[in-house]
């Protein structure tokens, strides 16, 4: 019994010790872990805490305004209210959305979709209504005690006064593409912030944007403020003072009506641009003040709405391509201004028959009247004898086939690179076939005819924050001022001759110069009309290309709009 009663307390001692150990190496594990947390951790986890109690309520900086030549406001900012909701702090959202649908009459659903997909991190208030109107906002903070994590925030949001004009121009605003969030997240963008995303309020939106501000706040731990610990007042960004005139471009804009097309207004001393139109257009305050349903009609819009035409639509330039192969001929001793050809109509070149638009033919005609009319077998014939090379290397200092110098997105056009037929030069020398042109294009190249023979490049800003920004230079030409004189003899008389092309533009308030094109298209019996000239004719201030995209001749409606134009202000 002895002996049993020894190997029992034996066990138990042997019990004891292995416990002290395990006790020991635990309490050997925990000091390690507390000097781990404490020293080694510590500036970590007091970082953590501090982020808990302290939080930052950022402020955006009004964007710059954009003003046109006058000081008239194309982009101004306006107060507005913006319903959010912290995550966190929003135990149950479904109940919160459920009340939050019965005071802005807007679908639960939809408001919890916002939500998911504008949230962030969980400190971050996710937008979830904008353009709150100012009614709802004081009936939603009126009951806000009742509706955890909910937050009305005024916010300045972007308004464009004039609607739809210059739009292309001016751009619109979103949210920051994947790509371009981290770079803009380094200048205090947030994921949901509004930045240029097209036009010049994307290609100057570090201008525009001015530096964000805000509020560093205490909160206690239900995450209601205790105090204010920092204040930084929001910069707003640099006022901008563009070279176009907003009246000018009104009237343009209004003159196309439904017809789809564009138009580009120069000065063609300083290439400054006056007015840029493209049709049809959009909006921007749609995309400012996020209404989705606006925004997929215009993506889903065939007309094409948010497409820049002047810049980026690519034509086959018709009959105004004319005046550039008159400039190769006579450069290169082919014609001379008196020289004569017969047309009778059409032109056989080996087994193919090339028309004229008057199908009984022009008759004998020289170089004046076979631009006054327009006469295709008139510069055929011309073409031919200028050749490939000589042909496509004046279209190219002219400006087609390469950008223009524009600050944003421009289609560089096409000019044909190999060999042509015989027939194709031909019909290259009148503008078809393998040559597209954009309307900023010709409008340089109608420029140059009208400055003396100097390469304008196009530019619309003139100022920031107050500042002028001097404009860009201008390449010569190589053409002789008895040529140039010969074109805008030839170019009058398009215009105020009873048997020009262009005679629908005729003003009794200013003299102007032009040159109509009717360019053939893929779609029989749809032409695209073509006008380009400049006013007043001996001392031109204004220079322009005009294009009704399927619109029919340019002695049509864009000969009329050019009237407009030219007795602006006249």
């Amino acid at each position: 019994m002895s002996c049993f009663y020894l190997c029992y307390l034996c066990d138990v001692m042997t019990r004891l010790i292995w416990l002290r150990r395990i006790l020991w190496l635990g309490l050997g594990l925990l000091i390690i872990r507390l000097a781990q947390l404490q020293l080694v951790e510590g500036a970590m986890y007091r970082d953590l805490a501090e982020h808990n109690r302290i939080r930052v309520v950022p402020q955006l900086a009004p964007r710059g305004l954009l003003l046109d030549r006058t000081g008239r406001r194309l982009a101004t900012n306006v107060l507005s209210f913006r319903l959010a909701m912290v995550p966190q702090e929003t135990p149950d959202p479904s109940a919160v959305f459920t009340h939050l649908s019965r005071l802005t009459n807007t679908p639960a659903a939809e408001l919890s979709r916002t939500f998911t997909r504008q949230r962030t991190l969980p400190f971050v208030p996710a937008p979830v209504l904008a353009n709150l109107p100012k009614i709802e906002a004081l009936r939603i903070e009126e009951v806000r005690g009742k509706l955890p994590g909910v937050l009305i925030e005024p916010v300045v949001t972007r308004a464009y006064p004039l609607g739809e004009t210059a739009s292309h121009l001016i751009g619109y605003l979103g949210q920051p593409s994947a790509d371009a969030f981290p770079i803009l997240k380094t200048y205090g963008v947030r994921p949901y912030d509004l930045v240029g995303r097209a036009g010049l309020e994307w290609h100057l939106d570090q201008l525009l944007h001015g530096r964000s501000g805000g509020e560093l706040i205490e909160v206690d731990h239900r995450a209601r403020q205790r105090r204010l610990l920092g204040f930084r007042q929001p910069v707003p960004g640099e006022s901008v003072t563009l070279t176009i005139d907003a009246r000018l471009q009104a009237l343009i804009e209004r003159s196309f009506g439904s017809q789809a097309g564009a138009c580009v207004v120069l000065n063609p001393s300083t290439g400054e641009v006056l007015a840029m139109v493209s049709r049809p257009g959009f909006d921007p305050n749609r995309f400012a003040e996020q209404d989705q349903s606006a925004i997929q009609r215009f993506l889903d819009d065939s007309g094409s709405p948010l497409m820049n035409r002047a810049t980026s639509g690519a034509y086959l330039p018709g009959s105004i391509a004319k005046l550039v192969t008159a400039i190769a001929a006579l450069e290169h001793h082919v014609i001379q201004p008196e020289s004569t050809f017969e047309c009778r109509g059409a032109l056989r070149i080996g087994d193919r028959e090339f028309h004229c638009w008057k199908r009984d033919g022009h008759g004998l005609i020289s170089l004046h009247q076979a631009i006054q009319q327009s006469c295709n077998v008139y510069f055929m014939q011309v073409g031919r004898r200028v050749g490939l090379p000589r042909l496509r290397a004046e279209f190219a200092q002219a400006g087609f086939g390469h950008r223009s110098g524009w600050l944003m997105d421009e289609q560089p056009g096409h000019l044909p690179s190999g060999r042509l037929t015989e027939g194709e030069v031909a019909l290259l020398a009148i503008g078809q076939g393998q040559i597209l042109v954009t309307p900023l294009q010709e409008a340089v190249m109608v420029s140059a005819i009208a400055n003396g023979g100097r390469l304008v490049t196009p530019w619309v800003v003139a100022e920031v924050g107050g500042h002028a920004i001097p404009p860009p230079g201008s390449r010569p030409l190589e053409v002789s001022r008895r040529s140039l004189e010969t074109l805008r003899a030839a170019m009058i008389a398009v215009v105020n001759d009873p048997q020009g092309t262009g005679f629908s533009a005729h003003s009794d308030r200013v003299r102007i110069a032009g040159k109509t094109g009717t360019a053939q298209t893929h779609l029989p019996g749809h032409t695209h009309g073509w006008f380009v000239g400049f006013c007043p004719a001996d001392a031109p201030q204004l220079a322009m290309a005009i294009v009704a995209e399927y619109g029919g001749s340019g002695g049509g409606l864009p000969a009329s709009i050019a009237k407009g134009i030219c007795e602006f202000d006249a």
